[in-house]
């Protein structure tokens, strides 16, 4: 009987190829990207609660859509746009679109599922959106993510830099402040099903663990930890997080009390 091994590999490596962003945790940005020709399509809904400097409590509602194309398997194209709502006050209103492009300049795949990577993402935010979510001016931004797969582990991290704009009516997060910020994430995620790959490919489900930690130049920083389920099938995947502060030191805007992220990602 000859070994199943060559089609499990060849399974796993398409898994990984850009046909399903493999092990994409929720907070944290992967260095993954559609392969040439392919797109795919990431919604957020991320409800947040904030404490005020004032006492009172405020909630905020985000959903977040970003549209990515492949250009050669190794650089992409993206679009990011999301919309938001405070509280009660004036409904749902779009926030500031980016345009950017991402390289995954190191790629290496020490086994059939084992995969180490690399990107860098360049773009810019536009001031496209409502009044009181605008920094009303182009704000560039950079990122770097890495991410290493071995065997039913992964690990993740990445780094975001925002420069300054002008601050929102209705600061929330330090890249909303006006000034630089800096943004780092980091990701463990385990496979919990299946154990190993069969032939062809497959879901899988995953339970993920992140910090983000971020800062802007006013001095302004929060760290979470948040914990969450991934489910990942060939053409789609599902994400459910919950992301709560254990730290802050913050001026004059509101602190989080928590987010929780539910998500759906499609790939064609």
């Amino acid at each position: 009987m000859k070994s199943s091994r060559p089609l499990t590999g060849f399974a796993a490596l398409l898994l990984l190829s850009g046909i399903l962003s493999a092990q994409q945790a929720s907070w944290t940005t992967a260095p993954t990207l559609p392969s040439k020709g392919h797109w795919v399509l990431r919604e957020a809904a991320v409800l947040s609660k904030h404490d005020r400097p004032s006492g009172n409590k405020r909630r905020s509602n985000t959903l977040s859509s970003r549209l990515s194309y492949g250009l050669d398997g190794e650089r992409a194209l993206f679009l990011d746009a999301p919309l938001r709502s405070i509280g009660r006050d004036g409904g749902a209103d779009l926030g500031d679109i980016a345009l950017g492009w991402k390289w995954r300049f190191h790629q290496e795949n020490p086994g059939p599922v084992d995969t180490i990577r690399a990107s860098l993402s360049l773009g810019a935010s536009l001031p496209t959106g409502a009044e009181r979510f605008t920094a009303d001016e182009p704000v560039p931004f950079a990122e770097l993510a890495w991410m290493k797969i071995t065997g039913r582990t992964g690990l993740g991290s990445s780094l975001a830099l925002r420069g300054e704009g002008e601050r929102y009516q209705r600061a929330l997060s330090p890249g909303e402040t006006g000034d630089a910020s800096l943004r780092y994430a980091g990701a463990f995620v385990w496979r919990l099903a299946p154990e190993t790959y069969s032939e062809t490919l497959e879901a899988a489900t995953y339970f993920t663990i992140e910090t983000i930690a971020a800062l802007d130049e006013g001095g302004d920083n929060e760290i979470s930890l948040a914990a969450g389920l991934l489910y990942e099938a060939p053409s789609y995947a599902a994400e459910i997080s919950l992301a709560l502060p254990v730290s802050s030191d913050l001026s004059d805007r509101p602190e989080s009390k928590g987010a929780l992220l539910f998500g759906l990602r499609f790939l064609w």
